[in-house]
């Protein structure tokens, strides 16, 4: 334990003595005039009464609720009909139980918590190959326009489809 004489060393800042009844006299920033304060025992006056905790009672306006995690979520930036619907039939062969995905419309967002993630992009370092993402995988694939007039695509995709999910 340090020696109370040398506690000058550590502090750098100016000291306040609040009084008992809440007046707050000139700063001090002097030590010689705090070590010929006299040396009392110091009553903890907080120590001496039993203080209830108080309750705290949540205001329902800032309490969010937690982020649920999705199983998967399946990010793509497709506007035509002909690609929703092909991306409807891959979710209907992956036999995907409702609730068990989401889709997302507007490419990939990194707020959503997932635990996997499908995602149609244009580039990406590996295409039908997982990729760990935080503590989650996405499977990158080409765009649903791209793969709904190639059937090598579809045929890749499917295959990385099926060990994914």
């Amino acid at each position: 334990m340090m020696d109370p004489e040398q506690l000058h060393l550590l502090i750098n800042e100016d000291i306040y003595i609040i009084e008992e009844n809440g007046e707050e006299p000139e700063a001090s920033t002097n030590v010689d005039q705090m070590e010929k304060m006299p040396e009392e025992p110091v009553s903890d006056p907080i120590a001496e009464k039993t203080i209830e905790t108080p309750r705290v009672i949540p205001n329902e306006d800032l309490v969010k609720p937690m982020a649920k995690t999705i199983p998967l979520a399946v990010f793509h930036e497709s506007k035509s009909e002909e690609d929703k619907e092909l991306l409807q039939k891959i979710i209907e062969a992956c036999k995907l139980a409702q609730g068990s995905y989401e889709v997302f419309e507007n490419g990939f967002n990194k707020e959503i918590m997932f635990r996997k993630a499908l995602v149609f992009v244009e580039k990406s370092k590996a295409f039908y190959e997982p990729i760990p993402y935080q503590k989650s995988e996405i499977l990158c694939a080409r765009p649903l326009g791209i793969i709904a007039a190639n059937q090598e695509e579809k045929a890749k995709l499917w295959s990385a489809l099926k060990q994914f999910v």
